[in-house]
């Protein structure tokens, strides 16, 4: 990993209220994960190295967004903590970053399926629709994270756990996203584990959607039924699957 820099020499905080100091974050302290420049701002996201000398389950994700204006000798900077590298992303898209500029700067363990790319990215553009509740950092040995949150345009089960699980030997990880009617479910979820992480509805209406789409392509464009159309058709028929439910491992 790559040591941050915030390039902030010779610039004074915009804000000069009492603590600024005291929170103004040692570049020291963290690794750089990913970082964007659009002209004097930077979208940064980093991994804080001093996350559990404070206290248990700390975010150990940091987004910031940096703002200079050196023709004034001045910066403003914007931070906050997360437990999955999505929702990082996410926070910064929402304060202007473009989505398709948040993505790691250096190796890293990449998504284990297209499930998971899928998922990141819903996070990742989702706006501000979804609200974290509560989360589990992965950190040392972990190997899984979750956020639970609440998806404010769902129209059924809007409380949603996304679960992070890291594959270690491969340099992998899925991520699942879960959909509850509240946060009592979903906490005996996380507690218990008896089910398979229960598919969102919009899942399976998207399954059947794209199943009803693959028909009709079949249907209008296959005059007759012939050996050679059956034999045509059979790769698009299969191509179409319902998503992996996602077991916790």
């Amino acid at each position: 990993m790559t040591t941050l820099d915030f390039r902030l020499d010779g610039l004074k905080p915009a804000d000069e209220s009492p603590g600024h100091a005291y929170n103004y974050p040692w570049e020291k302290d963290f690794q750089l994960i990913s970082h964007h420049d659009v002209g004097e701002r930077s979208f940064i996201i980093a991994f804080d190295k001093t996350a559990t000398w404070d206290y248990p389950n700390k975010a150990n994700i940091v987004s910031f967004d940096v703002d200079r204006d050196t023709s004034r000798g001045m910066f403003s900077m914007h931070r906050e903590g997360h437990a999955t590298f999505a929702f990082a992303q996410n926070w910064l898209v929402n304060r202007g970053c473009p989505p398709d500029k948040v993505a790691p700067v250096f190796d890293v363990p990449r998504p284990a399926d297209e499930l998971s790319v899928r998922v990141e990215d819903r996070i990742r553009r989702a706006g501000d629709s979804l609200k974290v509740a509560d989360y589990q950092v992965i950190d040392d040995s972990d190997t899984e994270g979750w956020s639970v949150a609440v998806d404010r345009e769902a129209s059924e089960l809007p409380v949603r756990v996304f679960l992070e699980t890291l594959q270690p030997d491969q340099f992998t990880y899925t991520v699942r996203e879960g959909a509850f009617a509240d946060h009592a479910a979903a906490d005996d979820w996380l507690e218990n584990r008896s089910t398979p992480l229960p598919e969102p509805p919009e899942y399976r209406r998207d399954a059947e959607a794209l199943r009803t789409s693959a028909a009709l392509a079949r249907s209008t464009t296959a005059p007759a039924v012939t050996a050679a159309g059956v034999l045509a058709a059979a790769p698009a028929a299969a191509a179409v699957t319902q998503p992996d439910r996602g077991r916790s491992l």
